[in-house]
């Protein structure tokens, strides 16, 4: 005698849309209205199938119709008793997009896919070389290259920000030690703060890391990015005592868009001050951009803190700087990124 299944056993991705422009897009992917809850749309999807099919809602459905739409996959019968009871345990669309979205990140750190370009960084009143800043990128088996922000963005949205930072500045620190620098180069290494004031023993374990691998800790300046997120965080103190205890120099980014001189500057006593590039781009042509610059290097001057400008393209917003004050200056005006410090050379393995 033939047993007749009494479930339906395909999977089915049944989703609660959010808005009408989801709702369209649904259907443009092959969904349709579920029988008995015209309000569901459905499609039936094999396992292999779930992934693609996730990156075309990421690529079709907005990102606030992603957060107001809901989903579950079933293989329970599309019936109302069935799919109200699925319902409770329904999640946003937007959950399972961003997986899919990022899939690429988790790889990156289970096969340890970072490496580092340098960008010089300029004395603008000698035009020489003092310093290189390490700009972490990514490129995953597919030979796909990811850049700094996205990484960062992912990490970010993935609660993943510990775990990448506390890799790349592991990786970055054996890289600089592959360069034979005889001289010792100073490194501006990008950290973002919370992942630090979580875990500030990674620090002492940079600390380490470095005296094993035979650089000094005076050759790398910690640059906080996503400053702002720190400030509050109870571990702040004991982050910049450690930082400095090592002897490790300490810098600030995006000085004028999201941070603030007075405040930050006060509370965390930097080395450096970075002027973000949406100030420093075009200075010396827009007088607002001058009173900013001009008010942030007079402002570093009193409290005897070096000020780096970001993003110089042209020689007359380099001149400019250079004429007010600013003792640093990167961008491609200056020098472009490279895959090896500009003066370095391989490290001779003597036998």
């Amino acid at each position: 005698m033939q047993i007749q299944n009494q479930f339906n056993p395909s999977l089915n991705l049944v989703v609660q849309p959010g808005d009408r422009e989801t709702h369209l897009a649904l259907y443009q992917l092959g969904f349709q209205k579920v029988a008995a809850l015209p309000q569901l749309l459905y499609r039936a999807v094999s396992e292999f199938e779930l992934s693609a099919l996730f990156v075309g809602l990421c690529q079709r459905v907005s990102e606030i119709g992603q957060a107001m739409s809901r989903y579950v996959l079933t293989r329970s019968p599309l019936d109302a008793q069935h799919l109200l009871h699925e319902f409770l345990k329904a999640q946003p669309l937007h959950q399972m997009t961003k997986l899919v979205k990022h899939a690429w990140f988790f790889q990156v750190l289970a096969k340890q896919q970072l490496f580092f370009n340098y960008q010089p960084i300029f004395d603008l009143d000698s035009r020489r070389v003092v310093a290189h800043e390490c700009l972490a990128r990514a490129r995953n088996a597919q030979g796909q290259q990811f850049n700094g922000q996205q990484l960062i963005d992912a990490a970010l949205s993935m609660n993943l920000t510990r775990e990448f930072d506390n890799l790349a500045r592991s990786i970055c620190l054996t890289a600089l030690a592959e360069w034979n620098q005889s001289d010792r180069p100073i490194f501006f290494i990008n950290v973002l703060p919370n992942a630090i004031a979580h875990n500030p023993e990674s620090l002492e374990q940079n600390f380490q890391q470095i005296l094993d691998l035979g650089l000094h800790p005076g050759q790398i300046v910690f640059e906080l990015t996503e400053v702002e997120a720190l400030t509050h965080h109870p571990n702040l103190h004991k982050v910049i005592h450690q930082i400095r205890a090592n002897g490790f120099g300490l810098a600030l980014d995006d000085l004028g868009s999201n941070v603030a001189l007075d405040h930050y500057c006060t509370e965390l006593r930097p080395d450096v001050i970075k002027l973000d590039r949406r100030i420093v781009h075009g200075c010396s042509r827009y007088e607002m951009k001058q009173v900013m610059v001009k008010s942030f290097v007079q402002a570093a001057q009193e409290l005897e803190i070096t000020v780096l400008a970001e993003g110089l393209e042209t020689l007359e917003d380099i001149e400019f700087c250079r004429s007010i004050g600013v003792n640093l200056g990167q961008g491609f005006g200056l020098g472009m990124p490279g895959q090896t410090p500009i003066g370095a050379t391989p490290e001779k393995v003597v036998c």
